[in-house]
């Protein structure tokens, strides 16, 4: 008769539990004793020294928990905005102002601090600059050169360059007549007022382009116009924000023109080479698939940090290079997909921290009293009425109805989350005084609040 022998397939506790403990105590208790007892004999000094200061100063908890609530204050204010008929970024801007010291740390300084503890916004300002520079490269594909054809070449570009001189040359008007105290220490007469003249220029088209979706007005004659004039603008403001940020760093004329030179040598480069060789790389294939998928993503990421990181050290930012690499990339579904996931993560947590980060740098105390908020009252209302002037006036040339030129001038003073990215180049660049700077946040999130109401009122 044949031994017993037990079933394999039986669990081994209940095969043998004498066996299973002397296993367990062999081949863990005996490794883990022994590491306890080196330890025990080398003794624990504390910190080494290597790491630096600020990674004790700054727990990974607590990153992770500001970056939680900043999220998640965002998608409610944006949530809120929405329902009131605003675009998102309206909301998300207004509660990073809240949150700021403006108002949150000015009425419970100590609550505020242990929210958002200083020592964290290195970390938001970080986030945020890498969240806007693949911003700025969805941008750079929204703002698609074939969209300038839909409604005429000539109608487009009129209103999208009047859209920026006549605002362009408000701006600089109203920077010679501020008082000395709005200008920054150290900062030349001719950067200052090219600045400011650039600060009243913009217009975002990607808030507009969502706006404008959700009125329904996209796709009509007015807001197809509308969206290649506001693309003119932009490519014409992203080149006007190179120049000043060349003249503000350059120091002299010749240093100044050696690093226009460049910027024109890279935009060469990124159209007659880069573009081409990027249509060949990201051509559709045959055989796609998860290969496939992670090929276009890196090729598609490389190029614009690449573009961003060739700009920065040109000395014109960042973002110039990351809107390059946008219009640069093929519009084949491969390279759709990737924009649409770096999207996404962009919009939804590194945008809030850079929307925080502003909100951080954002004093409205800083604003010197009655008088200075006469002077923000006045930068706002300039800044619209020369928008709007610019865009009516050049509308009406081309025989559109007033009611039409006044809805397209509405569209074209939407400055959105574009005015920040702006803004916050020219405070990094110390071209911007706090109060300056505190004056023309408000004056964003107002020309972007009031251009849905004025659309509205204006179809009544």
């Amino acid at each position: 008769m044949k031994a017993s022998t037990p079933d394999l397939c039986e669990p081994a506790a209940a095969l043998a539990p004498r066996r299973v403990l002397l296993g367990y105590g062999a081949f863990v208790g005996i490794p883990v004793g022994a590491t306890a007892l080196i330890l025990a004999s080398v003794g624990y000094a504390g910190p080494t020294g290597q790491a630096p200061a600020d990674s004790a100063a700054v727990p990974l908890y607590r990153i992770l928990g500001v970056l939680a609530l900043v999220t998640a204050c965002a998608a409610w204010a944006g949530a809120l905005a929405r329902r009131v008929g605003q675009p998102r970024v309206v909301g998300e801007i207004a509660i990073a102002v809240l949150l700021g010291p403006s108002v949150f740390g000015a009425l419970s300084p100590d609550a505020q601090r242990w929210l958002l503890p200083p020592e964290v916004f290195p970390f938001l300002t970080t986030l945020g600059q890498l969240g806007v520079t693949l911003f700025m490269f969805t941008v750079g594909r929204e703002l698609s050169l074939s969209a300038l054809r839909r409604d005429g070449l000539s109608a487009s570009t009129l209103i999208g360059h009047s859209g920026i001189a006549i605002p362009f040359l408000t701006g600089v008007l109203v920077a010679l007549a501020l008082p000395d105290a709005y200008r920054p220490d150290g900062v030349g007469a001719v950067p200052f007022v090219l600045f400011m003249g650039l600060s009243l220029s913009v217009t975002a088209v990607p808030v507009l382009a969502r706006l404008l979706s959700d009125e329904g007005r996209l796709t009509t004659r007015l807001g197809t116009l509308a969206m290649a004039s506001a693309s003119v603008a932009d490519i014409t403001a992203w080149c006007l924000l190179a120049l000043v940020l060349a003249i503000a760093s350059g120091g002299s004329p010749v240093a100044v023109g050696i690093t226009v030179g460049w910027v024109v040598l890279f935009g060469l480069v990124v159209w007659r080479v880069l573009r081409p060789l990027l249509r060949r790389l990201l051509a559709p294939r045959r055989c796609d698939g998860p290969m496939a998928a992670a090929r276009t993503a890196s090729i598609v990421l490389v190029t614009v940090l690449l573009c961003a990181l060739a700009t920065e050290q040109i000395g014109v930012h960042a973002l110039f290079g990351a809107v390059a690499a946008g219009l640069a990339m093929p519009r084949t579904e491969a390279v759709e997909q990737i924009a649409w996931r770096v999207e996404g993560l962009t919009s939804w947590m590194l945008l809030p921290s850079f929307f925080m980060a502003v909100g951080l740098s954002t004093r409205l105390g800083a604003v010197p009293g009655a008088t200075g908020w006469l002077v923000c009252l006045a930068v706002l209302a300039a800044a619209a009425a020369a928008k709007f002037v610019g865009t009516v006036v050049p509308a009406r040339l081309l025989r559109f109805s007033w009611r039409q030129s006044a809805q397209l001038g509405a569209m074209m003073n939407c400055r959105g989350l574009t005015e920040l990215i702006i803004l916050n180049t020219g405070l990094a660049a110390g071209l911007l005084s706090p109060a300056l700077f505190a004056m023309l946040v408000v004056m964003a999130l107002a020309t972007t609040a009031m251009t849905g109401p004025l659309l509205r009122l204006m179809d009544d």
